[in-house]
């Protein structure tokens, strides 16, 4: 593939004071992947530290105008966003002031997708214990990005492999998950993954629900949501043209899924999921934000303070998201065509 041609992905190093700036430091160092062309969206000089914290010479070409980095045919470019942040590199230690640049890098990067000066975005780890911009304070990154893309249903779709996690109930006290197991919910969450699978290429995607009680119920001893609630809801999935099976025990989705016999699944709620796809492959699944105009990717790793700067985090999980993105992207500029 020509250079031009090649997707633009803008990245963002996430929370400065984590290993964010390193791990997308390494994926310059050790070989950016051939299928597209970076722009870091970031202090040129948090960049620059992070390449001397791994004993690396710093010879990016470096510009402070969009349109001059994105006419560069150097496969890596530094858009330089000069916030600041270089005097903030307190490594392992967050804190208001990088919590908000964290999130203005993001959208920065966003806008800069919306915009069409980029294909898509990747960003590291965020954290979202100082996540705000001004006197606005957020729970997660996608608050910040479904305000400013003014996306309402934008949620984060995780990929292992060839399967796709949706989840359906996520940042809720374990005593209020059964009342939100709705028929009207569990549709709406068939249907946004089966779209979503489809836009990344996949054809009549299969699609795993999972139950809710262990044992799926149990025939309705241990529980009455398998039979109220899920199974009338895939029903009325398969009804609508959707391959949707269900419900599946929670404890044994996630092994048939990665066996091959499902393209994705949709967990009840956030442990159910994360529990099981981290135990199969920690630091390699990539989060793909869906139901947005962009494409943006994120790895599913945290800030890692207490191993920020000791040059030791693995990239590779960074590397995924870039590449993730970039096949996405590329993906949509052909279908534009």
């Amino acid at each position: 593939m020509k250079n031009e041609d090649k997707p633009i992905i803008a990245v963002v190093c996430g929370d400065i004071v984590g290993i964010g700036p390193e791990i997308v430091a390494k994926v310059i160092i050790e070989g950016p992947p051939d299928s597209c062309r970076l722009l870091i969206a970031e202090d040129a000089e948090v960049l620059r530290a992070a390449f001397d914290v791994l004993g690396a010479r710093f010879d990016l070409p470096v510009f402070d105008n969009i349109e001059e980095a994105v006419k560069s045919d150097a496969p890596v470019t530094v858009l330089d966003l000069a916030q600041g942040n270089k005097d903030l590199l307190f490594l392992g230690h967050p804190d208001t002031e990088t919590g908000e640049l964290q999130a203005k890098a993001l959208v920065k990067a966003s806008l800069l997708a919306v915009d069409g000066w980029v294909d898509g975005v990747a960003y590291g780890p965020i954290t979202k214990e100082t996540l705000h911009i001004g006197d606005k304070h957020y729970v997660e990154e996608e608050d910040v990005l479904r305000e400013v893309l003014k996306s309402p249903d934008l949620k984060g779709i995780g990929k292992l492999e060839g399967v796709y996690r949706y989840t359906m109930i996520e940042h809720v006290p374990m005593r209020e998950l059964a009342d939100l197991v709705t028929k009207e919910r569990i549709l709406k969450s068939i249907h946004a993954l089966n779209e979503a699978l489809l836009s990344y290429g996949l054809e009549s995607p299969h699609i795993a629900v999972s139950a809710l009680n262990p044992h799926a119920g149990d025939g309705g001893l241990i529980g009455h949501e398998e039979a109220d609630e899920i199974a009338p809801a895939i029903e009325q999935a398969k009804a609508e043209g959707i391959d949707a099976s269900g419900p599946v025990p929670g404890d044994t989705v996630y092994v048939r899924a990665l066996q091959g016999e499902f393209d994705g699944v949709v967990s009840m709620y956030h442990d159910q999921a994360l529990a099981a796809m981290k135990a199969a492959g920690f630091g390699k699944i990539v989060i793909i934000l869906a139901h947005c105009p962009i494409v943006i990717t994120t790895p599913s790793h945290g800030s890692a303070f207490n191993i920020a700067g000791k040059g030791i985090a693995d990239h590779k999980n960074m590397l995924n998201a870039i590449e993730v993105a970039a096949g996405l992207a590329q993906r949509r500029k052909q279908a534009e065509k």
